[in-house]
């Protein structure tokens, strides 16, 4: 068995506990963990901050719709999608992104497409993977951190009651491993 890693300091996480990973979701690439490669889905219902700024800061924690990472052998070229809803709106934000970059093993750039209603226009996102993770009575999750500035010269979203071009995007994610879909004769 692998043991996962948080990469941030033990001093800073309330429950520093580390406990065994399935060794089939993580793996060694430079000597550093990776994920493995292959899909992981964002469970529905998690928080992605939308900050607008403009005389002052509005935030709106939405809630994730859905997504995916699908991750590549060799990182470069693994894809994010995923999409929020705002709420008090109807508004759904939607995140197409692959991996262009890699910063290092854990960090990723990822260059995309973001859409509205409005239209779409191109999104550049910070990854950035924090290990494989553990819980009692839980699937393995993958952690991961996202953060972007949005320009949405075209298009508008409502966030607040107000219209704006410039969101600023923030979330930390916990990724589950898709389960093979198993196959019966006559079905």
């Amino acid at each position: 068995m692998s043991i996962s890693i948080i990469e941030r300091a033990d001093a800073e996480h309330q429950n520093p506990v580390r406990r065994p990973a399935p060794t089939d979701l993580v793996r060694t690439i430079d000597g550093v963990h990776a994920p493995a490669a292959g899909a992981w889905e964002i469970r529905r219902g998690q928080n992605i901050r939308l900050t607008a700024r403009g005389l002052r800061t509005r935030s709106v924690p939405t809630r994730l719709a859905h997504g995916t990472l699908v991750v590549t052998d060799e990182l470069l070229g693994s894809s994010l999608d995923f999409a929020v809803l705002v709420p008090d709106t109807g508004s759904y934000v939607g995140f197409s992104t692959r991996v262009s970059r890699l910063l290092s093993v854990e960090s990723w750039q990822g260059a995309g497409t973001v859409t509205t209603a409005g239209g779409s226009c191109p999104v550049s996102l910070s990854l950035r993977y924090n290990g494989v993770f553990c819980q009692r009575g839980r699937p393995p999750s993958l952690w991961l951190t996202i953060e972007a500035t949005v320009v949405l010269p075209e298009m508008s979203v409502a966030v607040v009651g107000r219209r704006v071009r410039r969101l600023k995007i923030a979330a930390e994610l916990n990724l589950n491993p898709r389960q093979p879909v198993s196959h019966t004769a006559g079905s």
